[in-house]
C-alpha cells in the first residue's frame, strides 16, 4: 500500500524484498533490491542484499562486486567483509577468505559482540584446511557469542572429533542436536562419535534419527 502512493520509499522496498527474500522468492528479491538500489544508490542494503542473493545463487563474481560497493558506501560494515570470505572460499582463494573474515572479526570483537557468523565462517574454513586445533578455538567463540547456534557447536564438535577428543565431542554435537533437532549433520557425525566411542546402541539411535530428518527435510547445511 506504501508503494503504491510512492514506488521509491526505501522503508517500504526494504521490507517487501526481505519479506520476498525470506519466503523464497529469490527472483522477486532482486527485481526489489535492484529497485532500491536505483532509487537510493546511497543505501548500503541494496548492495548488500543482492550480493547476499547473487551468493546463493551461485553468481558468485556478481555478489562481490555488490558487497565491495557495501565496503564503499561504508567501510567497515562487518558482513560485507565476512561475506567476501564466503565468496572467496567459495572460488577457492582460501588466503583472501581468511583475511576478509579476520577482517570481519576484528571490526566486531568489542563493537558487535553478538556477531558470531564470522567466527564460524573462518572455523569451516580452518576445519576444511585441515586445522582442527585453530577452528575449534574459533568455534568456541562462536559459540561463547551465540550459544543459541546449532550450527557453532556442530562445527565445534566437529572439529574436536578430528582432534580426537571424541567424549567432547559427542558433548558438543548432543548440544547442537538439541539447539536444532532437525539438523542432519550433527546426528550423523554423532553416530559416528559414539561409534568410535564404543557405544554401539547410541550409535545406531542417532544414525536413525539422522536417516528420519533427512528423508523428511533434506536441506543443505555446513
Amino acid at each position: 500500500a506504501v508503494l503504491k502512493i510512492d514506488p521509491a520509499e526505501a522503508a517500504a522496498l526494504k521490507l517487501k524484498g526481505n519479506v520476498e527474500y525470506l519466503s523464497g522468492n529469490l527472483d522477486g528479491a532482486l527485481a526489489t533490491f535492484i529497485t532500491l538500489l536505483d532509487k537510493h544508490p546511497g543505501d548500503e542494503e541494496g548492495p548488500y542484499m543482492l550480493g547476499r542473493i547473487y551468493y546463493q545463487e551461485k553468481r558468485v563474481d556478481h555478489a562481490i562486486g555488490q558487497f565491495q560497493r557495501v565496503l564503499k558506501l561504508n567501510p567497515k560494515s562487518y558482513k560485507a567483509y565476512d561475506n567476501l570470505g564466503l565468496c572467496y572460499q567459495s572460488l577457492g582463494d582460501i588466503e583472501l577468505a581468511t583475511r576478509y573474515f579476520l577482517t570481519a572479526i576484528k571490526l566486531v570483537d568489542k563493537d558487535h559482540p553478538d556477531y558470531d557468523w564470522a567466527y564460524a565462517n573462518l572455523a569451516s574454513l580452518l576445519l576444511d584446511k585441515g586445522d582442527p586445533e585453530q577452528a575449534f578455538g574459533f568455534a568456541s567463540k562462536a559459540a561463547k557469542r551465540n550459544p543459541a547456534s546449532a550450527r557453532n557447536f556442530y562445527i565445534g564438535g566437529k572439529a574436536l572429533s578430528k582432534l580426537g577428543k571424541n567424549e567432547l565431542a559427542a558433548n558438543w554435537l548432543e548440544r547442537s542436536v538439541s539447539l536444532d533437532p532437525k539438523y542432519p549433520e550433527p546426528l550423523y557425525l554423532l553416530s559416528r562419535v559414539y561409534s568410535e566411542l564404543g557405544q554401539a546402541e547410541k550409535s545406531k539411535a542417532a544414525l536413525e534419527r539422522f536417516q528420519a530428518v533427512k528423508k523428511a527435510a533434506p536441506r543443505e547445511r555446513k
